[in-house]
């Protein structure tokens, strides 16, 4: 097996001028380029992701995870020959169906789930930090070197496709269009049934703001001691049976055939764990979390929750996923509010120091 090495040398050198430019965007706050700068971002972040996804989708058939797995099961639906996976997604198979129908290969397939995940990010980073913010580069630019964007590019064809449609659902709760953000949720779950996670979330939105943060962080600390002890393992059962008898196959519920390690896991428990302390901190920044800005905070809190109470599932990092890949963007939002308050602290101090009259004699 080939180590995980999805880039070549064009890739670093994108990645460098991605991140000069936004210092560059930093220093330079000149009015009258905003424009220009904007072009040339846009200019910058289109060529990025053109070079990485080109990367991606010339891949080694050999690498790990379950590429070689994909590259099989794209060339045997398109050749009409059986393939061992039983059920997948409509949404999946139509693609894969309309790429052999277009005389394209894998690797343009590949191309595709890369290139529109990573606008799909963008846009997303676009619309939590403002259209003219200056964060904006240097999120993407992180996103890119990312361990768990490697994992949607390098592992889960399927989940990375899916990942779109999230990306573009959280976008548009963001922009207050939450009937638009619950139809692409729906569209998710057909390229992977898991990413109807999403779905209740958006749904009942209003009860997960009233639950507010110090509701979040009691189910949090429920759910870790109910995982710890072992107190889903009878609950997962349950819900794997009752999915199947509606006709739902559930490839995760073999334990006994598959490879992975089930159980509570300190790691997992620690990377699903940091979507609540980021919610604290927020929580402790900005006081009341009321802005729509927030919502992808409740969103990576909930689901960070639902992964500790999924640790007795097999593969049961692909829900983990599902919270981890936003970190990039929470953690930037989280030190731009540090930065905003300790800058009007600042502002705050020196508007006192110049309002305190000094009285007659005394000296400094």
């Amino acid at each position: 097996m080939l180590s995980l090495n999805l880039y070549g040398a064009p890739f670093y050198l994108v990645s460098a001028f991605l991140f000069l430019f936004a210092v560059f965007q930093t220093l330079v706050r000149n009015r009258s380029v905003v424009d220009v700068n904007r072009a040339i971002e846009l200019f910058a972040v289109f060529f990025a992701i053109a070079v990485v996804s080109y990367d991606v989708s010339n891949r080694p058939f050999d690498m790990e995870g379950d590429t070689a797995v994909y590259i099989n099961f794209f060339n045997d639906l398109n050749s009409g020959l059986e393939n061992p996976f039983q059920t997948f997604e409509p949404g999946f198979i139509g693609i894969v169906r309309l790429f052999g129908y277009l005389s394209l290969d894998y690797q343009s397939f590949f191309y595709l789930i890369t290139f529109v995940f990573l606008w799909s990010y963008y846009f997303l980073i676009k619309a939590v930090f403002g259209a003219q913010s200056r964060w904006s580069l240097f999120i993407f630019a992180a996103v890119l070197f990312y361990p768990f964007f490697l994992s949607l590019t390098a592992n889960v064809i399927r989940q990375g496709f899916a990942m779109c449609f999230i990306n573009l659902s959280i976008y548009c709760s963001v922009r207050g269009y939450w009937n638009r953000g619950a139809i692409y949720t729906l569209l998710a779950a057909l390229f992977h049934k898991s990413s109807i996670v999403y779905f209740p979330v958006i749904l009942f939105r209003r009860v997960v703001f009233k639950v507010g943060v110090s509701g979040l962080v009691v189910l949090w600390l429920s759910v870790s001691l109910a995982s710890y002890l072992k107190l889903f393992v009878l609950l997962v059962a349950v819900l794997f049976d009752l999915s199947s008898s509606y006709g739902l196959a559930v490839n995760y519920s073999d334990l006994d055939g598959v490879d992975y390690i089930t159980g509570f896991r300190w790691d997992f428990w620690v990377f699903s764990s940091v979507a609540i302390v980021l919610l604290v901190v927020l929580k402790w920044l900005g006081g009341e979390l009321n802005k729509r800005e927030a919502y992808i905070f409740y969103v990576c809190a909930l689901l960070s929750c639902l992964h500790i109470a999924m640790f007795d599932v097999a593969y049961n990092d692909r829900f983990g996923v599902y919270s981890w890949i936003y970190y990039p963007l929470e953690l930037a939002y989280v030190i731009r509010a540090i930065s905003n308050n300790f800058a009007n602290g600042q502002r705050r101090f020196y508007a006192q120091e110049r309002s305190i009259p000094i009285k007659q004699g005394e000296k400094f």
